[in-house]
């Protein structure tokens, strides 16, 4: 029984010449047509600036996003000015708003003050006891 490989390779078998002669021609208008190694020029060879240019999109992305670093940390985005107006306060004004933070806290962390809340009694307690005769 033959193979399926068998079976291609003899109902193509006519199709290799045709082939190596495409090859050959291929061959000869690349290289020198004398030897059939390729050679391959020093342009086609791949350099610092072609390695560079493949990471083009990659460099750019990086760019913008240091670009945008660059800018929220400048002085103009800081919050030290805001923090320097701040403290242009008289020390009676920042007692103030310590005094104003601190109850804030205290509210936030200690829970209200809860009222008992009634529960009511089981119907078995309610009863009253039953007298016999």
């Amino acid at each position: 029984m033959k193979t399926l490989r068998e079976i291609l390779f003899e109902r193509h078998r006519a199709a290799e010449p045709k082939l190596d002669v495409v090859r050959q021609r291929a061959l000869a208008s690349l290289g020198s047509g004398k030897s059939g190694a390729v050679r391959i020029n020093a342009r086609d060879r791949p350099t610092w600036i072609s390695a560079l240019l493949s990471l083009r999109w990659h460099l750019a992305g990086l760019s913008a996003a240091w670009l945008l670093v660059a800018i929220l940390n400048s002085d103009r985005f800081s919050t030290s000015t805001a923090m320097a107006n701040a403290s242009d306060s008289t020390p009676r004004q920042l007692l103030l708003a310590l005094k104003a933070n601190r109850r804030q806290l205290s509210e936030l962390i200690e829970p209200p003050a809860a009222e008992p809340i009634a529960v009511p009694r089981p119907r078995t307690e309610a009863q009253q006891p039953t007298q016999m005769a």
